[in-house]
């Protein structure tokens, strides 16, 4: 086999879910699989990103924007809700749902916002400061600017009738002479990449430090947790440390690692206690605080991290390009040329994978496990070797089949359609997922040998293990770890767990999860 990685597939590649620059707005909408919950192969639907830039025809002119998802939240600490009957808005919102979720639209021509709800509806006042949300079509009267204060908050005023937005309950109105300060809360995932506008480069792990230098966010370290807390954000690596204002990392949160959120132009700012804004220093691009005005070098973007695997072949070994452009399953050390990128194709209903060189492969996904298959249709298997040979048919033996390990994810975060995976509450271990805000839990290989075989254990973040109750719900109370398993959906980057008794989880939309499914199809699809 001479060529055993092809370029780049002529066939559109589903783009991150938040682009890498503003210069390619054709990337601004991606396709996901369907969400329902009991079925690995629904039909692709559109779906709304944290962040995105596109564009829009208002009177016969292309408006090019940015758009960020989040909620917002009054001084009374109730959610902006957007209630799909009667197109209503009120302000009774108790957490970040669907309905609590907006998108501000930046327009980068007039300088000013949108707020468009859920059902895509824009966000609109008249001179007697009464509001509508019933729309779908731009007018004058949905123009605002953002103002701030000093603790991170946000004021919509009325572009047109010099008025701001603001009220509770059903109350809403847009007629105070003062600014009424709502409380921005991202709907962003919680592992991200965060790259630097200005140098075009990634955030990574630097021992003590987030150096942003990375051209292409490859492997654990590149992974950002951005954590929302109280109206305010951490920053964290991949280590767990926590980003200090002054440019090192801490193991404790405290007022000089937390930080409020602006946009200056469309894009993303970060700004600490002492009213300084983030940015990258020197040539190492060390994330530190440092001027008291945003401009270009204090802007940022949060993208999608898409999952890296390293792939372990039936001989035990690695799977790797460190030879070239062949691929060869003959290494135990992880290195960049072992990991490899899963990319969700829609218009071939599978994945591709790609690596760090930019190569890529057409992959095919089978109880958790993949296999090979070349653009000509062919499979490939280890030879004794090491070196992958291509074989004509579909090899019925597990040599075709290769395992995962997921390399991006030193902590892990699990959504369903009902909210995130999380303790029932402060004095409960047992988990629910119906949680607003994420919990982290930590993903650790087994040491003997089982992995090969999918197993994994999952932990909280106090070390201790997920385990299987009697009544089949899953508690973080174990000192011994549980043989769980993670299974790769044929659908973006979703999984399904699998339990020690041999079952799969499966949501409930009351929060209750239980190891109760037999057939992986059942089970519910967890964003990861």
């Amino acid at each position: 086999m001479h060529s055993a990685l092809r370029p780049k597939p002529p066939v559109k590649i589903p783009p991150s879910l938040i682009p890498s620059t503003i210069d390619h707005p054709s990337q601004s909408l991606i396709r996901k699989s369907s969400t329902q919950q009991n079925d690995h192969h629904q039909k692709p639907i559109k779906i709304t990103d944290d962040y995105r830039h596109t564009s829009l025809s208002l009177n016969h002119t292309t408006i090019a924007r940015c758009c960020w998802s989040l909620g917002l939240r009054n001084s009374k600490g109730k959610y902006l809700t957007s209630e799909s009957f009667g197109n209503k808005i009120n302000a009774t919102g108790t957490s970040l749902k669907r309905k609590q979720i907006w998108t501000i639209i930046y327009n980068f021509q007039n300088d000013c916002v949108y707020l468009q709800s859920s059902l895509n509806h824009y966000l609109s006042t008249d001179k007697y400061g009464r509001l509508k949300c019933d729309s779908n079509k731009l007018n004058d009267d949905c123009y605002f600017q953002l103002e701030y204060n000093r603790i991170g908050q946000w004021a919509f005023k009325s572009v047109t009738y010099h008025m701001y937005f603001g009220g509770d309950n059903d109350h809403l109105h847009c007629f105070s002479k003062s600014p009424e300060w709502w409380s921005p809360h991202l709907a962003v995932q919680s592992q991200i990449n965060l790259k630097h506008v200005l140098r075009k480069r990634y955030a990574k792990l630097d021992d003590d430090e987030i150096h942003v230098d990375e051209i292409i966010p490859w492997g654990s370290d590149a992974i950002i947790a951005v954590e929302y807390l109280d109206d305010h954000y951490c920053i964290r690596s991949s280590n767990g440390f926590y980003a200090h204002k002054d440019g090192k990392l801490t193991t404790i949160k405290t007022n000089e690692t937390l930080f409020t959120i602006e946009l200056y132009k469309g894009y993303l700012t970060f700004k600490d206690c002492d009213q300084s804004y983030l940015t990258a220093i020197g040539p190492l691009g060390i994330l530190t605080t440092r001027n008291k005005i945003a401009g270009k070098d204090e802007q940022f973007l949060l993208e999608e991290s898409k999952l890296q695997i390293c792939l372990v072949a039936s001989n035990g070994k690695l799977v790797s390009i460190k030879q070239g452009i062949d691929l060869s399953a003959n290494q135990y050390e992880r290195d960049h040329s072992s990991i490899f990128q899963l990319e969700y194709d829609d218009d071939f209903h599978a994945y591709h994978i790609r690596t760090y060189d930019d190569k890529y492969w057409k992959i095919e996904v089978g109880h958790g496990r993949i296999k090979f298959q070349t653009s000509n249709e062919k499979f490939l298997v280890p030879h004794a070797t090491g070196h992958l040979r291509v074989v004509n048919e579909q090899i019925s033996s597990n040599d075709a089949y290769f395992s995962i390990k997921f390399i991006n994810r030193p902590f892990c975060i699990f959504k369903c359609d009902f909210g995130h995976i999380g303790y029932r509450n402060k004095q409960s271990r047992i988990l629910e997922c119906n949680k607003a805000l994420s919990t982290l839990f930590s993903l650790e290989e087994p040491h003997d040998g089982t992995h090969s075989e999918g197993i994994i254990y999952l932990k909280g973040s106090d070390g201790v293990y997920w385990e299987i109750l009697n009544d089949l719900s899953i508690c973080v109370n174990g000192c011994e770890p549980s043989k769980f398993a993670l299974e790769l959906c044929p659908s973006h980057s979703r999984v399904v767990i699998k339990a020690p008794n041999g079952m799969y989880l499966r949501a409930e939309q009351n929060g209750s999860i239980q190891a109760t499914c037999q057939n992986s199809r059942q089970a519910t699809q967890w964003e990861f």
